[in-house]
């Protein structure tokens, strides 16, 4: 009872001192309490914290006055504006103080030692009864990396309450190094004009089973184990994954996100190279420290996405986390017009069972350029390693996975060293429908190229049109200039 009662202390103390909002001009007034428009993509009707009292909008400058607003009233779902000023950093304590790797490492912990438990040359010397190794790692390192994650997790992840504007002043509202989560039960947010930066996560799992495959045109690579060069442990496979989004939409309805950005700061994942050799060294096996910038996930629906810039990512976002999960069927629906996913790698966005329409955005990337010179395997791995640049590699922008229905409509995409067959990519889905768009400045037939395959049709027939427009159509030609001049935090 103490501690409760300290705690209740401390919030009424923070809530106290936060700042109401001051009279401002009507503008800014109505921005505030600007509800998205009745036409405006599936999330239509969505009003955040509109119809908020005046003593119920708040100016937040930290962490700490965040958590404070977010709860304020007593009530979480009351009706609330809350307005970021500066930056607010979500990985800091009580005090403000910034958090580390160190802070939140349990001491059993030691990326050294996790890498050499778990390296393939160790784990993956015997595979399971599915012909792949053992996914779910055992023994202390592993146990001490969950006990580390679980504390960074419990404070870097935010959730959101229903009713909520949350919305950034001036052009340089941020928040940085967390995990903002619009949860189950949670609905009726506004997210609009903050930029989002670096959701780092300091201790990403290794999955020693994603991606791998017996491909026996890898030197010693076979089912049983021989020796150290020949063996299960010599096939190609394995992937780092990592737990935070910018923005995690995981089971909440009527969200709309608007003219924000999305980074990864000055921690990209392209600093963090793949840790073991050979055949294990592949550009995908990076240490990920980062995961989706908004994705959408968990029986998630009623969602719009406008003007948003998304830069530099590789996973951008991700609309249903598994094939499995039947009950996401109706759900998922999802409208993005005129965002900017700007030297993105992939997930633009990559679809599970919702309906999404995608107008008037702008794709822009690299793709990867054959690699024709190798001698061998070996070296085909060392020369793309090689090859890496800054960015993320344009792998696929939407991403066609299994009852998913993509409506794509006047979209563009600027795909370096690449083009169409980037642009859509079969992920176990059948259905997807384009009008209008353009890749690489030429009309794009995404039904020739889709069905190339005629053992795998695509079918335009979606079972359902878009109706909902916030803004009509412009040409696909217009696009790239009409997003770059409008996307993004501090364009609002």
């Amino acid at each position: 009872m103490h501690d409760g009662r300290k705690s209740l202390r401390l919030v009424r103390a923070l809530i106290a001192g936060l700042s109401l909002c001051a009279p401002v001009a009507q503008a800014q007034t109505d921005l505030l309490r600007q509800a998205i428009a009745a036409n405006d993509g599936w999330a239509a009707g969505t009003d955040g914290g509109a119809r908020a009292a005046d003593d119920h909008i708040y100016t937040v400058t930290s962490r700490a006055e965040l958590v404070a607003a977010l709860q304020a009233g007593g009530n979480p779902d009351l009706a609330k504006i809350i307005q970021v000023k500066g930056t607010i950093n979500l990985s800091v304590d009580d005090s403000n103080r910034e958090l580390f790797e160190k802070d939140y490492a349990d001491p059993a912990y030691d990326f050294e030692a996790y890498k050499a438990a778990y390296a393939p040359a160790v784990w993956n010397v015997r595979l399971t009864d599915k012909k792949r190794p053992e996914r779910e790692l055992t023994g202390p390192l592993e146990e001490a990396r969950k006990r580390s994650a679980d504390r960074q997790k419990a404070r870097i992840v935010i959730r959101l309450t229903s009713n909520t504007t949350l919305i950034g002043l001036g052009d340089d509202a941020r928040i940085i190094k967390g995990n903002l989560v619009i949860g189950e039960g949670t609905e009726n947010v506004i997210i609009r004009n903050i930029t989002f930066e670096d959701a780092f996560d300091y201790f990403p799992a290794w999955d020693p089973g994603d991606s791998w495959k017996l491909d026996t045109s890898y030197p010693g690579c076979q089912e049983s184990f021989v020796d150290a060069a020949t063996g299960p442990q010599q096939c190609p496979g394995g992937r780092w994954n990592s737990e935070y989004d910018n923005i995690s939409i995981s089971g909440g309805t009527r969200v709309w996100i608007d003219h924000c950005t999305f980074t990864d700061g000055e921690r990209p994942d392209h600093l963090f190279p793949p840790v073991f050799p050979f055949p294990n060294n592949m550009v995908e096996q990076k240490v990920q420290h980062h995961d989706g910038q908004v994705d959408i996930t968990n029986g998630a629906d009623r969602v719009t996405l406008t003007y948003n810039h998304f830069a530099g990512h590789d996973k951008t976002s991700l609309i249903g986390g598994s094939d499995s999960r039947t009950s996401d069927a109706g759900k998922l629906n999802v409208t993005y017009r005129a965002n900017w996913f700007d030297n993105a790698g992939q997930r633009l966005p990559r679809v599970r069972f919702g309906k999404v329409h995608s107008y008037n955005n702008y794709f822009s990337g690299t793709a990867a350029l054959p690699i024709k010179a190798a001698a061998d395997l070996r070296e085909k791995h060392d020369l793309a390693l090689k090859a890496k640049g800054e960015f993320p590699v344009f792998r696929s922008g939407f991403g066609i996975g299994k009852d998913s229905a993509i409506y794509s409509e006047n979209n563009y995409f600027e795909i370096r060293n690449g083009g169409i067959g980037e642009a859509a990519v079969v992920q176990g889905g059948t259905r997807f429908v384009d009008r209008g768009s353009m890749v690489n400045g030429q009309a794009a037939d995404f039904a020739a190229a889709l069905n190339s395959d005629p053992k795998k049709p695509i079918s335009p027939d979606l079972g359902w049109t878009p109706t909902l427009y916030g803004k009509p159509p412009v040409p696909a030609a217009e696009v790239p200039a009409y997003v770059r001049a409008n996307a993004g935090a501090g364009k609002l």
